[in-house]
């Protein structure tokens, strides 16, 4: 599968994979190069491989209520929340965001690329309130603008002033090049800027307005270490359906004072036994690149594996995130197992690094 974009990636000559069944950009000039732009200037990304799901009607209320963690009956039109699907067990089928079109009527879910299928399959299995679901990912691009020059970029390519929205709500705006967009404060590399829905078609134009005032390329190399030094988890890596918002330290996106979602009960009992595990951030003491699936060990006993792991382009050291046992707190010093060799590693409360705009409060 390609994006609408595609054809401005191969203009680009950028570096192509296979990203869960999409041909995707990795990066352009260099994963270094492209992530320190979005930290010091203003970086561009494809993510129309998203999914843009639907869901309206009088009953689009009380069932969203049930099949996510947040509530949203009193959520004001041009919010934006963060938010899961869960199974049963309160394990985590996707994450997602949850944008109010029309209080009570319409609401748009953007989900994983690589879970869209699966979760509109869900939702219609799960859809006993009679909620309208459609899914218009295939007419939809969304392109991330982000960094600190991100507002300048956009205003100047599109006339959209990102000054006057407040973080984590979206407005829309009609565009002379780009048609009717719809302009959400918000991101996955804490860097601030903004994400762009619009239709498919009109794709192309605005990614090359947005170049044209600066916006450099960036593809899913840079993606993922700059949602690494902000501490975001990436489903697959860092949270599943065998992992808990609980356990991921993202329960501030679980109102466990709705009476009834699904996994609910299951998180209920997590949070009154005590978990036995958190997601918790390692700063490499000795040189070296931790790896999805690295061991970590402490006095010689193992207490936890490696999620996701990389340099720090801004730090310049070896970071990762890991699930350790409950009984290892933030400023241990543990043992992460690269390639049979112990490097030394102190125990971290994420973010890494600074961020504008962070979806996950610093944890105490």
């Amino acid at each position: 599968m390609r994006t609408p974009l595609f054809g401005e990636h191969e203009r680009l000559h950028a570096k192509i994979v296979d990203f869960h069944g999409w041909d995707m950009p990795v990066w352009y000039a260099g994963i270094r190069e492209e992530h320190m732009a979005v930290r010091t200037s203003a970086g561009l990304f494809d993510a129309s491989h998203m999914g843009e799901i639907f869901v309206t009607g009088p009953q689009s209320v009380p069932f969203l209520e049930r099949v996510q963690t947040r509530s949203i009956g009193k959520m004001p039109r041009g919010k934006v929340y963060y938010s899961f699907f869960l199974n049963d067990q309160g394990g985590i089928i996707d994450d997602l965001t949850v944008y109010c079109l029309t209080p009570g009527e319409r609401y748009m879910l953007c989900v994983n690329a690589s879970n869209t299928e699966h979760d509109l399959a869900w939702l219609h299995d799960q859809n006993r309130e009679g909620a309208a679901i459609e899914d218009k990912s295939p007419a939809t691009a969304l392109i991330a603008v982000q960094g600190p020059e991100a507002a300048r970029v956009l205003k100047s390519a599109t006339g959209f002033d990102l000054e006057g929205l407040k973080t984590y709500s979206f407005a829309c705006a009609a565009t002379e090049a780009s048609g009717e967009i719809m302009v959400s404060k918000t991101g996955y590399t804490g860097a601030g800027g903004a994400e762009i829905f619009l239709e498919a078609s009109h794709a192309p134009r605005l990614w090359q307005d947005l170049t044209a005032q600066g916006a450099v390329p960036c593809g899913l190399g840079a993606r993922d270490t700059l949602r690494l030094e902000m501490g975001f988890p990436l489903h697959g890596n860092d949270i599943d359906e065998t992992t808990t918002p609980l356990e991921a330290c993202l329960d501030f996106a679980v109102d466990l004072g709705k009476p009834c979602f699904i996994g609910r009960d299951a998180l209920v009992r997590q949070a009154e036994v005590g978990l036995g595990r958190r997601l918790m951030g390692l700063e490499l003491e000795d040189k070296g690149v931790p790896r999805q699936g690295c061991e970590c060990l402490k006095n010689g006993a193992r207490v936890g594996i490696v999620t996701s792991g990389s340099i720090s382009p801004v730090l310049s050291i070896g970071i990762a995130l890991a699930y350790l046992d409950r009984g290892v707190a933030s400023g241990d010093e543990v043992d992460v197992m690269v390639r049979g060799k112990a490097l030394k590693a102190r125990v971290v409360h994420p973010p890494f690094t600074g961020g504008t705009m962070c979806i996950i409060p610093k944890r105490q």
